[in-house]
């Protein structure tokens, strides 16, 4: 489009670009993210949560750019990594964590904080066990392990003393989880979730610097410069397409943004025109706005209370009511705590 190059890359239809020119224009996106606002401060540490993905691997290849000697502009922030070690969930992802600690530790030398899943739970529960045996669909699965996964990453953020945390979420993977989220009961909050800047913690502050590129345009990225991804397993690998809410929205969007490429950027503009409605009263389990004219509390559910505070550490006194969001009741309904005990009664 803007030389006289070979086209090596199509971004959109009739958008052909060579490699230099896609690079400096991906590198454009994400460098006016970063720019928009100021955003980290001089010295100020930041929390980086790499989980081995495409998403992840390129945001820390960018990101280790920026830091380095060499860089333009550079970064100014001090980066810390955080791992989520998942392995006791899928089994191929065994021997991720060695790949982890040899890419953060031996060749980008930055500190390296790696939690298990399954931190802090019973010794005799593992959270698999939790998910399969008290869980009736897979969308409350993933509901499940991605709010546990955010927990453990704040209490990484607030003991390591980082008041930011970089995810690697693309705008195809909001523009997903916009239509998710409201599918579940939870419009009121995509506005919040799907932000720059998320304040629903008030120590950390999330921060999603992928949120103007999308998927295709990461992968390519990736290709071209040959930077492999650790890890692409999750818990709903090799389901089937209506296997969970998130999946048959994702397949849903991924099909229309191929006939109508306008399509993830109208959804995900479409968010930025909500309200971003933050309140004091906050979920126990999501920490979004809770919204008080009805009683949202789970004090006559002792054994939902039980998982919740296990599952997310919630420190209130065992009398306290445990407040939900609208969304986060209807997840309930598909967790079955003591499911053996209650069938044995």
């Amino acid at each position: 489009m803007s030389c006289d190059e070979d086209a090596c890359v199509i971004v959109r239809i009739a958008d052909p670009m060579c490699r230099k020119c896609f690079e400096e224009f991906f590198i454009h996106k994400f460098r006016s993210t970063l720019s928009k606002s100021n955003i980290f401060g001089r010295g100020e540490h930041v929390l980086i949560a790499y989980s081995g993905g495409p998403s992840s691997t390129a945001l820390l290849h960018l990101i280790a750019d920026g830091l380095s000697v060499n860089a333009r502009r550079r970064l100014q922030f001090q980066a810390h990594v955080a791992f989520i070690d998942e392995s006791s969930l899928y089994p191929d992802a065994i021997n991720i964590r060695e790949k982890v600690i040899d890419l953060i530790t031996n060749q980008l030398h930055y500190p390296l904080h790696i939690v298990s899943i399954d931190d802090n739970l019973d010794n005799d529960n593992t959270l698999k066990e939790l998910l399969f045996q008290q869980t009736k669909s897979l969308t409350a699965r993933e509901e499940l392990i991605r709010r546990r996964k955010l927990k453990l990453l704040f209490d990484i953020a607030i003991r390591e003393k980082c008041t930011k945390l970089i995810t690697g979420d693309n705008c195809t993977k909001l523009s997903t989880q916009i239509l998710s989220d409201i599918a579940q009961g939870k419009g009121a909050h995509v506005a919040l979730e799907c932000n720059l800047t998320d304040t629903t913690n008030d120590l950390v502050t999330i921060v999603r610097l992928f949120r103007e590129i999308m998927s295709k345009e990461i992968a390519m990225y990736n290709r071209l410069n040959s930077i492999e991804s650790l890890q692409n397993v999750d818990i709903s690998t090799m389901s089937g397409i209506q296997s969970s809410i998130f999946k048959l929205t994702e397949t849903l969007v991924n099909d229309l943004q191929r006939q109508f490429p306008s399509t993830v950027s109208t959804i995900f503009r479409t968010s930025d025109k909500l309200e971003k409605n933050l309140k004091p009263e906050r979920c126990d389990l999501c920490c979004y706005p809770l919204n008080l004219d009805e009683d949202q509390s789970l004090l006559p559910d002792q054994d939902r209370i039980k998982l919740i505070r296990q599952l997310f550490d919630t420190t209130s006194d065992s009398n306290d009511p445990v407040h939900v969001c609208y969304a986060c009741r209807r997840l309930l309904r598909d967790v079955q705590p003591n499911l053996q005990s209650n069938n044995q009664e």
